[in-house]
C-alpha cells in the first residue's frame, strides 16, 4: 500500500569503510527538499557528518539513533514509529546494498493509522469488546502464503486485546536468518518453501488463540494473551528446535526471536513492541553470522554426499596451498583468501541438477552450461556472508583462464587475482591425480606434464613453473 502525503521525506548515506576494507560508520551525502521544513534541522548543519554523531548530537527525533543502533550494511528494514517530536506516525523503510549507500524513507501513515482506529473503534461500540470475526470474514486478513495473519490484523487484534485482564501479555517478532541468501542461490521459489515451512511450524507450536502474522517479507510477530516471558521463552525454543529438526531439502531454517512482557496495564503497548524488536534485532546481529555460516556448510555437507567432493579432495587443496603461498611470501590475508577458497570454491554446485554432478558420462553442451553456472551461484550463496567469508568474488572467477577463454569469461591474465591463479592449478591438479567417475586418473608425472602444456593457454606460466618444481622437489607430492 502506498502512503503518498507532503510529510514524506527521505535521507541518504554513503558507508565509509577503514584500510582493511572493513565498514564503519556511515556520513550524510543527501536530503529531500522538504527534509528541514518537516523535521526542523538545519540540512546544511549535517550533512557530510557521521550517522553516529548526528544521532547523538540532534537527530533523535527522526529516529536516526534507533537505526544507527541497528545498523547493518546489505540490510532491510521497514517498521512504524510514532515520533514525538513530529507528531506523526511513520513507516520506516531503510535499504542498504552491500558497500556503499544506504536510504531511508520516511513514510507519513498518520491518517491512514487514525483511519483505523476509527474503524476499529466504531466495530467496538456496535459489538462489544469482544469482535466476532467468522471465518469467512477472516480470509481477507490471511496472508496469500503463509496463512498467517497480516499486519493490519495483527494490529487491530493487538488494540482489542490490550486490556488488563489479558495480563501478563507478550509479544514475539521472529525473523528469518538468510532468506536473501537463499532467494539469491535457489531463487525465490525456495525462499517462499523456507517461508511456508516457518508458517506451518508456528502454527502447529503456538496456541488457537494466539495470534501470528506475518508482518513483512521475513518478519514474524506473534500476540500472546495471558503468557508470561519465561513461558513465551519456552515457546520460542520448541520453535527453534522444530525449525532444526525439519529443514527443506537442501537448506536449514533459522530465526531470530525477540520478546517483550506487558504485566502492568498502564504500561504502552508501543514499549512493548519497540522491546521486542529491539531484542530480535540484537539477537539478530548475534546469530545472523553464525546461522549464515551454518547454512554453507550445512550445503557443504549435503553437497559432499551427492558428488565425489569429499574431505579429503578440501584437504589436499588446502596442504598444496599452503605451500605455495609460503613459497611466495603470501601475507596471512592472502593465505586465508586461498585457504577458504579451497574450503568453499565449489559450493555453487548445490545449485546444479544432481543428474548433472552424478552423470558418469560426458556432459552435453546443455548440460555443461548448467554446471558452468556453479561459480555463479556460489557467488551468490557466499556473497551474502561477506562478513564471516569474504571470497564471493574469488568464488566467481576461480574457472577463469589466462587467455581469457574460462567462465564467465570475465578477466584474463593477470587481471585474475593470483589468489585465484594458483587455487586453479592446485584444483586442476588435483583433479588429474584423484578418481573421478567419468575419467581415468592420471600419474603424478602425467598431471604435472598436462599442467605444463597448458601454461601460457590455461594456466598462469611463472606460477606453474612454480608450482610444478614445488610439487617435483616437496614432500607434499607423496601424500597426495
Amino acid at each position: 500500500m502506498e502512503h503518498l502525503s507532503k510529510n514524506d521525506f527521505f535521507l541518504i548515506f554513503k558507508g565509509i569503510f577503514n584500510t582493511e576494507g572493513h565498514f564503519e560508520d556511515y556520513i550524510l551525502t543527501k536530503t529531500s527538499e522538504n527534509f528541514q521544513k518537516i523535521s526542523g534541522i538545519n540540512a546544511n548543519d549535517i550533512l557530510g557528518e557521521k550517522i553516529s554523531k548526528i544521532a547523538a548530537e540532534n537527530s533523535n527525533s527522526i529516529n536516526l539513533r534507533e537505526i544507527q543502533k541497528h545498523m547493518v550494511p546489505s540490510t532491510q528494514r521497514k517498521y512504524e514509529r510514532h515520533l514525538k517530536s513530529l507528531d506523526k506516525t511513520y513507516l520506516i523503510n531503510i535499504f542498504s546494498d552491500e558497500r556503499d549507500y544506504m536510504i531511508i524513507f520516511y513514510n507519513d501513515i498518520t491518517k491512514y493509522k487514525k483511519e483505523i482506529e476509527k474503524t476499529i473503534s466504531k466495530l467496538e461500540k456496535s459489538k462489544g469488546e469482544v469482535i466476532d470475526f467468522t471465518k469467512k470474514s477472516l480470509t481477507r486478513y490471511k496472508d496469500s502464503l503463509t496463512e498467517l495473519y497480516t499486519r493490519e490484523f495483527f494490529y487491530e487484534e493487538l488494540k482489542r486485546l490490550n486490556t488488563k485482564r489479558q495480563l501478563p501479555i507478550s509479544l514475539i517478532m521472529g525473523d528469518l536468518n538468510g532468506l536473501k541468501l537463499i532467494n539469491d542461490a535457489f531463487g525465490h521459489s525456495m525462499g517462499d518453501k523456507a517461508l511456508k515451512r516457518i508458517g506451518e511450524i508456528l502454527k502447529e507450536t503456538f496456541r488457537d488463540e494466539d495470534i501470528i502474522a506475518r508482518v513483512g517479507g521475513d518478519e514474524f510477530m506473534i500476540l500472546l494473551p495471558k503468557t508470561d516471558e519465561k513461558t513465551s521463552q519456552v515457546i520460542v525454543e520448541r520453535v527453534k528446535e522444530k525449525c532444526r529438526q525439519r529443514p527443506l531439502d537442501i537448506i536449514n531454517i533459522n530465526i531470530s526471536f525477540g520478546i517483550s512482557t506487558k504485566t502492568k496495564s498502564e504500561k504502552n503497548i508501543n514499549e512493548v513492541l519497540e522491546e521486542a524488536e529491539d531484542k530480535m534485532y540484537f539477537n539478530k546481529l548475534k546469530e545472523g553470522k553464525e546461522a549464515k555460516l551454518n547454512m554453507i556448510n550445512y550445503l557443504k555437507e549435503k553437497l559432499q554426499k551427492i558428488t565425489f567432493e569429499n574431505n579429503g579432495h578440501y584437504e589436499r587443496l588446502k596442504i598444496m596451498a599452503k605451500e605455495m603461498a609460503d613459497t611466495l611470501n603470501f601475507t596471512e590475508v592472502e593465505k586465508e583468501e586461498l585457504k577458504l577458497l579451497c574450503e568453499y570454491h565449489d559450493i555453487g554446485k548445490i545449485g546444479v541438477p544432481k543428474k548433472i554432478l552424478q552423470k558418469k558420462t560426458k556432459l552435453t553442451q546443455k548440460e555443461w552450461e548448467s554446471m558452468k553456472k556453479h561459480s555463479e551461484i556460489g557467488y551468490n550463496i557466499i556473497k551474502e556472508s561477506r562478513e564471516i567469508i569474504s571470497i564471493d568474488e574469488f568464488i566467481l572467477q576461480h574457472h577463469e583462464r589466462w587467455d581469457g577463454k574460462g567462465y564467465p569469461g570475465l578477466l584474463k591474465g593477470e587481471e585474475i587475482p593470483k589468489v585465484v591463479r594458483i587455487f586453479s592449478i592446485i584444483d586442476a591438479y588435483d583433479a588429474m591425480v584423484n578418481e573421478r567417475p567419468y575419467k581415468e586418473r592420471m600419474t603424478k608425472k602425467e598431471a604435472l606434464e598436462e599442467i605444463e602444456n597448458k601454461a601460457g593457454s590455461q594456466f598462469d606460466p611463472n606460477i606453474t613453473k612454480i608450482f610444478v618444481e614445488l610439487m617435483k622437489e616437496s614432500q607434499i607430492n607423496k601424500v597426495m
